[in-house]
Formats: C-alpha cells, structure tokens, sequence
C-alpha cells in the first residue's frame, strides 16, 4: 500500500527506470526482463539484425544489455546514435555514421597494430570530414514536364585530394597543376563516387578492429535508425552492408518497424534483403497477447521497485493493473512506468479529497484512467518528432480515427485486411507503431452480409478518448468469451465514412448488443 511517507520512493525509482540508456551497468543487467526468452542469445549471433519495436518498448535497454553480455564474450561492440544525424539528408547522414563508427574503434595505444591502425582511420577521417563539408555544387541540370532533377557533384582538392587518391588506390580523374612552390589537385564527382571508392579501405580497417586484441567479432549498434529519410535508408544500409561483408563485423540495427525499409528491388537491388542478409527481430508485444504483456511490465515494475519493497499486486487493484495494461498499449515499459507515476498522483490526491490522506491507499480503475490523458501530450510531441514530414497526414488520420470511434461510441474500430496494404490502411500501421492505436485480434464481423471477410480489430489509444466522458467502459476483450464483442460491423472503418452520416444514416442506431448496458468507467 501507498501513503504520505512512501510515495516518494515509489514514484522516484520508477522516474529512474524512464531514463533512455545504451549503457548497461549491474542494476540495469540484474533487471532486465526478456520479452521473449533468448533474444539477447541471438543478437550475440554472427548475423545481422534488424530489432524494431514501439517507441519505449525496450529496443535501447536491450541492445545495451547486449554490448555486455558481448563484451563479456570477447566481441567488441560500438553504438552509433542515429537521431544526432537526424537533420543530414542523404547522403552526408551515411558519412556522418560512418564517421561516428571509425571514431569508435580508432584504438588509443601505441603498440604496433594499434598504431597502424589508428594512422589508417585517421586517414580515411580526414578525408571522410572533407567530403561531408564539401558545399554541394548543381554540375548538371536536366528539366522535363513532370519533374525536374539536378545532379549534385562536390571538390576535393589539395591535400585531401592526393589522400583519397592514395587510399582509394586510383588518381584517375585527377587534374593537377605543379609551380615552383605549390602543389594542388582537384577532382570534381558525386559523393557516393567518392564512397564508394573508399569502401575497400574502409572495410579493411573495420575487419582490422574487429580482430584486434584477440576479439573475436565487432558489433555495430545503429540506434534509432528510423530517423534516416525512409526512401534512403536502402542506400544507407547497402553501403553500410558493402563496408561488412565478409568480415567479423556484424550490424544491429534498432528501428520502428513500419518507418524502416532496409531493402528496394530493382536493377540492381539496393539495401539489406530479409531474412538473407539480415535476420528481422520484433520485440513487440501488443494487446494481441494481453496476458503476456501483462506479465512482462508487472515483472519488469517488480524489479525496479523490489529495493523500495513494493509489489505491483499490494500497490494497485486487480482491476488496475489490467487496466494499468490496456492503456500502456502492451508491453510499453516506458508507458506503463509513466502511467503508474501519474497514477500514484491521482490515487493521493483522491484519498485526499475524501479525508483519508493518512491512511494507506492502493492506486484503483478511477485513477489509472485520471493519469491516461496525461500522456497525450507527450506522445504527440513524439509523434512530430519520429514522423517527420508525415506527421500532419498521422495526426489528420488519427484525428478521423477519434471522429469515428466517438460516433460509435466505443473504443474499437475495424479495418478490411485488404484495405491495410493502401495508403490511408499504411498510415493506421505507423499510427500502431507510434503507439496511437493498438491492434487486438483479427476476426469476421457477426452480420450475413460480412460472412468470409477479414477484419483487423484496433483500438484507439485510451488517453485520446479519457478527456470526453465515454458512455461505455472498453469491452474486456482479453477474458474469456468476450472478444465476440468486437465483432461488430457498424466499427468497419473507411476514410468515406462519414459521407453516409452527412446524408441522414445513423450506423450509431444499428446493430446495438447487450454490451450497451455496461456501466460508465469514470
């Protein structure tokens, strides 16, 4: 139970276990709770990896809990924090990450194979530096009806110029002019050009390090690589994958699922083809296996909270902690531990309203849904921040999702699963990774006219529907017997929707079930 003297500590170890970290010390190690058994086991697998999940599921504790686990197995591993290069377009975002890798394992000693190799990576830096701040000059222009493109080509010259020479084996294309006391070179091209000449040096000094010191293998962490542009994230991936190959380096690259395209086909394919040259490794759990997202945060909590001497089950009521679940979305640590916190506020502050502020408490229903609306807010600001220049499409959708639901009065909404391939069908997928909407189940709505047709049942984040009083409480699809209750064909849901409500039809009269009887949560 919770009172004026503990409530401190129970809101201060979970504001600790919040923090955002790729570095895993004892305590983090001691609690880290696998969402699935023998994840970290395989990331530490001589293959390449691409971890996706929502924002604040786990994906940087756990890939910092890797570099240790690694590190403890004689690999060398290197983390590369994406969203520091979130402003660089393409392709200076792919020599700003490889920049940032040589930074890394340039060695510091000065025995003979560290020194050799820090005079290698010190080259290729120099030269790497030059090329990102090399202002972009339009060499060639070409214009038609539809579109117009410009071909981009930059200068090396001087020193830097003689040193990509040297390291990319070839002169050619140099232009050089020799006084009596000057020497000076240029050459003019693309800066892909100039990478992927580089590429061979590149690689050999990354084999070089990987093998250094008797280690075994080198891990390159790419957090947050959603927040390379999606349409250059192939081209990202297919130099990265080129400087690799065939060699003791071995990429992990955490991203979101539905903002991550690792491979295009075409001629030739450009990218990172699944699962041959990179294994795809989701550490989603949803409200589809509401049970074990249940279990994971529960022990997850119990761990950070276990030095303060709480348990979940004595802090909240049984209905809480489901409820605690539903609106966290699944296995959404960061959500969950925000949501208790914010909880934690409103059972006090109730418990004072009703004279009862020295006596002991336990957080129920009432203020779980009191917190939920409090993190709106927050996860907008993320949504702007992670969607880019898809963010006004997201919030318009999301937006007609509220509009939509709110007519129905409930809390669900369905999708055709052909319909989830098209445009507006995409956006509700990158509404579900930004954690907005929460998919449940697939089924069949309950009418004739519906009989054989697939539906994907979503339901809309909790928090975007606390602020106006709902007239039924969410149907509790995760008990037995009651997910039949999604199965309602009026929460069919397509973009022209309400083009039948401005004509006079109702869909909120039809097809009422015994569930419209159910008592009002708040």
């Amino acid at each position: 139970m919770l009172d004026r003297n503990n409530l401190q500590s129970f809101k201060a170890s979970l504001s600790a276990a919040l923090r955002t970290t790729n570095q895993a010390d004892d305590v983090l190690s001691d609690r880290f709770v696998e969402l699935r058994p023998g994840t970290v086991a395989t990331l530490e697998s001589a293959v390449n990896h691409l971890v996706t999940g929502r924002r604040g599921v786990g994906k940087s504790t756990t890939l910092a809990v890797l570099q240790r686990r690694a590190e403890e197995q004689g690999a060398r591993v290197i983390f590369v924090d994406v969203e520091t290069h979130k402003s660089r377009s393409y392709p200076d975002v792919l020599i700003e990450i490889v920049i940032d890798i040589l930074r890394e394992v340039q060695p510091k000693g000065w025995k003979s194979p560290q020194r050799g190799l820090r005079g290698e990576v010190k080259e290729i830096l120099a030269v790497l530096e030059a090329l990102r701040n090399a202002g972009a000059e339009v060499t060639e222009s070409r214009e038609s009806d539809q579109t117009r493109t410009s071909d981009f080509k930059v200068s090396l010259r001087g020193g830097v110029a003689k040193q990509y020479a040297k390291l990319s084996a070839s002169g050619g294309g140099v232009r050089s002019k020799r006084t009596k006391t000057t020497q000076t070179s240029t050459q003019t091209r693309r800066k892909e050009e100039f990478l992927r000449d580089l590429a061979p040096a590149i690689a050999k000094a990354l084999e070089s390090a990987a093998n250094l010191e008797g280690r075994k293998s080198l891990l390159v962490v790419l957090d947050d690589f959603y927040f390379v542009a999606k349409d250059k994230q192939p081209l990202v991936l297919d130099h990265l994958h080129g400087i690799t190959k065939r060699s003791n380096v071995w990429l992990k690259i955490g991203s979101v699922h539905s903002r991550t395209q690792s491979f295009a086909d075409g001629d030739p394919p450009l990218g990172m083809q699944p699962p041959h040259d990179l294994q795809h490794l989701s550490l989603d759990v949803g409200l589809a296996d509401f049970a074990t997202a249940q279990t994971f945060l529960e022990e997850v909590a119990n761990g950070v909270l276990a030095p303060a001497g709480f348990k979940i089950r004595d802090v909240l009521t049984q209905t809480a902690r489901e409820r605690a679940v539903l609106i966290a979305g699944g296995a959404v640590a960061r959500d969950y531990f925000d949501l208790l916190i914010a909880a934690a506020d409103a059972g006090w502050e109730a418990s004072q309203r009703a004279g009862t502020g020295e006596e002991p408490f336990a957080i129920g229903a009432e203020s779980v849904q009191a917190a939920a609306g409090l993190r709106l807010q927050r996860k907008q600001t993320d949504l702007r921040n992670d969607a880019g220049r898809d963010a006004p499409s997201l919030e318009s959708r999301f937006d007609d999702l509220v509009r939509f639901v709110r007519d129905r009065d409930t809390f669900f909404f369905l999708v055709r699963r052909e319909h989830i391939d098209t445009e507006w069908g995409r956006e509700i997928v990158e509404l579900e990774d930004l954690r907005f909407v929460h998919r449940i189940m697939t089924t069949r709505p309950n009418t004739a006219t519906w009989r054989g047709v697939e539906t994907v049942v979503f339901m809309v984040d909790f928090a975007a529907l606390v602020a106006r009083r709902m007239r039924k409480a969410p149907v509790e699809f995760w008990k037995a017997g009651k997910s039949d209750e999604l199965r309602r064909a009026e929460w069919v849901y397509e973009p022209q929707w309400a083009e039948g409500q401005s004509k006079g039809s109702s869909a909120n009269a039809a097809g009422r079930g015994p569930e419209d009887d159910q008592l009002a949560f708040d």
